[in-house]
């Protein structure tokens, strides 16, 4: 195992509590962004998690990606009316939901002026409304709310909320108008910041980790940022921190100091630290960027994005597998996972400690990467396969902050 050399910050990380047994027999597969061919890395990914798919038909889902960023950039401008997608590998086909027949129209032409597929149904709530009530629900009093003790989410291909339920404590009256009641996830999950080093991975070299001023946990850098007065704001995991004011460093022991604490939020779809970058040292260098792989290379980040269902999502964190020349890659199975606080999901991969707060990123087919969301939990142990990660996107907290770019 090794991990990334102290560097300057960039996106990068998360971390995991408990002992992190060493992978069993199994061998992990997956895919890896090493900074070069896109196309086959999505593929790959598509490969992985769609075992169904020919070597044809994942490249030409690969290749129909090549929309993606046209079509985001439009939901962008129309999203009070959008409602959430998803993409199908099998058909290559984006299938996004609209409040307005116009938007509809607007996203078809997108996607025929770059010959892919778009179906757009119409539906009754936007993914804002969608949002907003799943929201409503966790934070509620109801006995279904109590019940589900946050674990709501979103599916948008029936435009409804979703409350996940222990199936003990299913009842016919645990219900509301709007929200579709499932069984709740016998998945475990653990939150990935470490502890101590003799329940984290084992620290062959210093990377881009952070540690708290106390020392309690190692967790991974994740985006930077600006606030409204340009101080650089600096991202990880809202549960690495104990709160405002607490002071971080850059790598395992007090490497060089950060900054302090201005915000922490560890409740529902949002698990974010935000750090207020005081040391000079950190105050304009290498703006925007993302590791690849071990070492020092990097490649710059292009903006920031949502996810679409099956969209490929990669993690730069700390944790590197010596086995693999990048970033590991896995697909997005789920924007809303009523299971785990309404968090995106991605399947194919399952992160290790010190990897808390680290930055998921979307692979578009043209090479460029977009900022999405911090991670924030996975499997218990550390890339147990098949293995699944939780993070949380960056549309979900702090709507001041303008993500830095290169």
């Amino acid at each position: 195992m090794m991990f990334r050399r102290s560097a300057v910050l960039a996106a990068a990380g998360i971390s995991i509590l408990g002992v992190l047994a060493t992978p069993a027999a199994a061998k992990v597969t997956g895919a890896y962004d090493t900074g070069t061919d896109a196309t086959a890395t999505i593929a790959k990914a598509y490969l992985t998690s769609h075992p169904g798919l020919t070597p044809a038909k994942a490249r030409a889902a690969a290749l129909a990606q090549s929309a993606g960023e046209h079509l985001k950039a439009e939901i962008s401008k129309q999203w009070k009316t959008f409602g959430g997608g998803w993409f199908d590998p099998y058909t290559a086909t984006y299938n996004l939901a609209v409040t307005s027949s116009s938007t509809g129209k607007a996203l078809t032409a997108v996607g025929d002026s770059k010959g892919v597929k778009v179906n757009t149904p119409l539906v009754a709530r936007s993914l804002d409304q969608l949002n907003a009530e799943a929201e409503a629900l966790r934070n509620g009093t109801s006995a279904l709310a109590k019940a589900a003790a946050r674990n709501v989410g979103i599916d948008v291909r029936t435009n409804q909320v979703v409350a996940a339920i222990p199936a003990t404590a299913r009842r016919a009256d645990l219900s509301q108008a709007g929200v579709i009641v499932v069984n709740g996830q016998n998945t475990t999950a653990q939150a990935d910041a470490c502890t101590d080093r003799a329940n984290c991975d084992n620290f062959e070299a210093a990377g881009l980790v952070l540690r708290n001023g106390a020392g309690q946990h190692w967790c991974s850098i994740g985006f930077t940022a600006r606030n409204s007065a340009n101080q650089r704001i600096t991202l990880t995991a809202g549960h690495c921190s104990t709160g405002i004011g607490e002071v971080w460093s850059n790598g395992t022991a007090t490497v060089r100091t950060v900054g302090s604490v201005s915000g922490r939020i560890d409740s529902g779809v949002s698990d974010v630290t935000r750090i207020v970058s005081t040391n000079t040292f950190y105050g304009d260098v290498n703006s925007g960027r993302i590791y690849i792989g071990a070492g020092s290379s990097t490649a710059p980040v292009k903006g920031k994005s949502f996810f679409l269902v099956n969209d490929v999502a990669c993690l730069s964190a700390s944790f590197t597998n010596p086995a693999r020349g990048g970033n590991p890659c896995a697909t997005v199975t789920n924007t809303s996972d009523a299971g785990t606080r309404g968090m995106v999901r991605i399947d194919g991969y399952d992160a290790c400690g010190g990897d808390s707060g680290g930055g998921w990123y979307w692979l578009a087919s043209s090479g460029n990467r977009y900022a999405v969301a911090l991670h924030s939990r996975s499997n218990t142990g550390c890339n147990v396969s098949p293995g699944t990660s939780w993070a949380s996107p960056l549309n979900a907290f702090y709507s001041d902050l303008v993500y830095e770019t290169s």
